[in-house]
């Protein structure tokens, strides 16, 4: 070994070869790099659902090995078998010749297993079981010492799925028939009472059975169903299986020593139930007052686009629904009134109701509401569904147009402008109770823009166009700015969010706010004094309502705010410029 500190880097591999005595042709085949995807597990494989380590010096023997088809065919003291009704995959080679692949099984060989105890391989996955209807694979078992040493039944296999595999995790438990030695009938080596074959349904009608029974959560419970055992512990989902188990255990009082394949784990009966979707739009003009515009949008369960796979497809049932306005409310006023009062409303909102429920994960939502009284079903519905409401309305540029030719007065009412905008969105999921947003923005806004009067006094008592009294001739000044703004600009936010307690009884979380409150001023003044000479004023004064904290439910929370909004706010920046 070279001077390297690990595998991280190999940048190249060199490979030569020595010791020969005459000329040799070699050909080279494919090089390539394998690795074991199930790996050992270290904690004890019990019913307990705590996590024990196992000893360093651990008394049982565990070689995880590959037995296949090319090396193991000639295997003694028994030969290698393709399970019965598998076919070996083919590939075509470079030349058009179809290529027959390799064939392997996970081998799990394990010596000095004492009674009771539980040996096991795992592997990471992130599956969604839900649209399969069956799992099968293919289970041999034998004995390695001698060919009588094990009977029928003296070991079981054991398969796991779930988050983990120690404390959330559906349980199916085989008892294993030996293969005897020197059997080479394919239906011998992979015995059929062996085989995984079950309906995926048992494992959430078993969930369904726990919970009927008030067992626990942290506790074990298990069905035998013809001959196997079926057990759970925790709140595992086949929606989320992130861990599968392979293990053997032994059931007699001695130590065994045995070698099982597992091939061909598999799943089938996919769920290719479809759906159906929907949408629709409703334009209307209202004359020249302005226009209402309304969609809906529906699509159920199963329903999905060509090119998706059924894993892919929707799985709850979506409903969404729009109304909107636009309006000149200013149309309905007399055309002399010259007012505008652009409004713009909407509401929408948007349900989706999961086929399954939100907590079990792997069981519907309708099995759930089958197995609990009526009375809870409003209850369990309203946690399961996913519901937002959105409402707004807008007040944009409300204002009296200046009517005639009369010159600006900086008293007119026109040179007020008004905006107004309200938001609220109010929504629950199935891990917040409630969530609700309300923003509000008002902004009263003055605008003087006067057309500039220069005043020229001398030019009238200068006749003389010599450039030597241009200074004096020439001399103007304006006697009125040429723009004086002002803007107030409220806004107003408020946010309560209350985590919905799941599974934690009557006891509601307390709400969090998330809530501020400013008043915002602007000034801006601009004067021409002189044709030359311009005078520019700006200012910003930033200021915030202290409010009390919480909700303002109370009158002498009322009363606080309102003092303080009165008293233009606590100021926290101001800025001004002059050039």
């Amino acid at each position: 070994i070279g001077n390297i500190p690990d595998f991280k880097s190999i940048r190249f591999v060199r490979m030569f070869l020595t010791g020969f005595e005459d000329t040799a042709v070699l050909r080279f085949g494919k090089l390539e790099l394998i690795r074991n995807q199930w790996r050992k597990l270290d904690y004890e494989i019990d019913t307990t659902g705590q996590y024990k380590v196992l000893p360093a010096a651990d008394p049982v023997t565990t070689d995880v090995l590959a037995v296949n088809l090319e090396e193991n065919d000639q295997r003694i003291p028994i030969k290698y078998t393709i399970p019965p009704g598998i076919e070996r995959q083919q590939q075509l080679s470079n030349n058009n010749v179809q290529l027959f692949l390799n064939e392997q099984s996970l081998s799990l060989k394990l010596c000095d297993l004492e009674q009771n105890k539980a040996r096991g391989v795992f592997k990471n996955f992130n599956l969604d079981l839900r649209q399969y209807g069956r799992m099968q694979m293919f289970v041999h078992a034998e004995s390695v010492k001698t060919a009588t040493d094990l009977s029928d039944g003296d070991i079981d296999a054991v398969v796991r799925i779930g988050t983990d595999a120690i404390s959330n995790y559906y349980e199916v438990k085989i008892p294993l028939k030996m293969t005897p030695w020197g059997a080479i009938d394919t239906s011998v080596i992979w015995p059929e009472v062996n085989n995984l074959d079950f309906d995926l349904s048992r494992l959430t009608d078993l969930k369904i059975a726990r919970d009927k029974s008030g067992t626990s959560n942290s506790a074990y419970y298990s069905e035998i169903i013809d001959g196997k055992t079926f057990g759970m512990i925790g709140n595992p989902s086949l929606g989320e299986v992130r861990v599968m188990l392979l293990a053997v255990q032994n059931e007699r009082p001695q130590n065994v020593c045995t070698e099982v394949w597992f091939n061909e784990l598999r799943l089938s009966k996919l769920d290719e139930k479809g759906g159906w979707a929907a949408t629709g739009r409703v334009d209307m003009t209202l004359a020249d007052l302005g226009n209402i515009s309304l969609s809906g949008t529906a699509k159920s369960p199963g329903f999905g686009t060509l090119d998706q796979k059924v894993n892919e497809r929707s799985r709850e049932d979506f409903r969404q629904f729009d109304i909107s306005t636009n309006l000149d409310l200013g149309k309905l006023l007399p055309s002399r009134a010259a007012i505008q009062i652009p409004v713009y409303a909407s509401i929408s909102k948007t349900t989706r109701t999961p086929e399954y429920d939100p907590y079990a994960l792997d069981l519907t939502l309708k099995q759930v509401l089958n197995n609990n009284p009526k009375d809870r079903w409003d209850s369990i519905r309203n946690n399961a569904v996913d519901v937002m409401t959105i409402k707004t309305i807008n007040f944009t540029n409300v204002k009296k147009n200046r009517v005639g030719n009369k010159r600006p007065k900086i008293w007119d009412i026109s040179n007020l402008d008004f905006n107004f905008s309200h938001t609220s969105t109010v929504s629950h999921t199935p891990l917040v109770e409630t969530e609700e947003i309300r923003r509000t923005r008002g902004a009263l806004a003055y605008n003087f823009a006067p057309q500039p009067k220069k005043v020229e006094p001398f030019k009238q008592l200068i006749k003389s166009k010599s450039k030597w009294f241009s200074l004096v001739r020439d001399f103007n000044f304006n006697l009125a700015p040429s723009q004086l703004s002002f803007k107030g600009d409220v806004f107003r936010q408020f946010g309560a969010l209350r985590p919905r307690n799941v599974d934690g009884g009557p006891y509601q979380i307390p709400e969090t706010y998330d809530k501020y409150f400013t008043f915002d001023r602007y000034y801006i003044m601009h004067w021409d004094l002189t044709q030359s000479l311009t005078l520019d004023f700006n200012a910003t004064n930033n200021a915030r309502i202290d409010e009390p904290a919480g909700r303002i439910d109370t009158k002498v929370k009322k009363d606080s705010v309102r003092k303080n909004f009165f008293d233009g706010g606590r100021n926290t920046r101001y800025h001004q410029e002059a050039t």
